[in-house]
């Protein structure tokens, strides 16, 4: 990685925890719209397929040295496909604030940080969160940093594979209840609500089950 444009080659990954969730950081070579060289044409393609990969995209760029236009172009010729898409100002404190807000007045949808500074990376954070809870994102990652919280969680894993098992091996309607219902008390102590009967009629009156 180097500060110089076009010099990036290969891409560096990291992992960040944000609310309990999971998140694997993606930081490509740069993007451009047009460039001579073949090896930065090479960095840019696996940056492309990197993108297609993800299921979200933060596009950074220089919020004092690319213009509204040239973003737009690079934002159009990018593959979103329908994928969660966050634009980021980066390096606003390279200038003066008002100037940055005045060049970027048109464009509500953009978040500004620095990632030097530290400024706006909450915000940042937030907004991906916010991106993965609206359901535009595939979160098959997530954290359980309460101890109480995984353990009851491996009993409600255990309680629904022998449900499972259960089925396949036609076991009676009234022993799958007794793991549907060890299932949601286990639930219910992360939740902090009780279970009853009710959720239990529900359950069989959709399912087919003991028959």
């Amino acid at each position: 990685v180097s500060e110089i444009a076009g010099t990036t080659r290969d891409s560096i990954e990291e992992t960040l925890n944000i609310d309990g969730i999971l998140f694997r950081l993606i930081d490509t070579a740069g993007i451009r719209s047009h460039t001579a060289d073949v090896i930065e044409t090479a960095g840019i393609e696996r940056s492309r397929k990197k993108l297609q990969e993800a299921d979200l995209v933060l596009f950074l760029f220089d919020a004092f040295t690319t213009s509204p236009v040239e973003l737009r172009e690079l934002e159009s010729e990018l593959p979103h496909e329908g994928k969660p898409w966050i634009s980021v100002a980066n390096k606003v404190d390279a200038g003066p604030e008002s100037e940055v807000h005045l060049l970027w007045k048109e464009r509500v949808d953009l978040l500004f940080i620095s990632a030097k500074s530290g400024q706006g990376i909450e915000a940042l954070k937030k907004a991906m969160v916010d991106k993965v809870l609206e359901g535009g994102t595939q979160a098959e990652n997530v954290i359980v940093t309460n101890a109480r919280h995984y353990a009851a969680l491996q009993q409600v894993q255990q309680s629904v594979q022998d449900v499972l098992d259960g089925l396949d091996t036609g076991l009676p309607g009234d022993l799958l209840a007794l793991d549907i219902r060890r299932c949601l008390h286990f639930l219910g102590e992360i939740t902090g609500e009780i279970t009853n009967e009710d959720q239990l009629d529900y359950i069989f009156s959709k399912f087919c089950i003991g028959k």
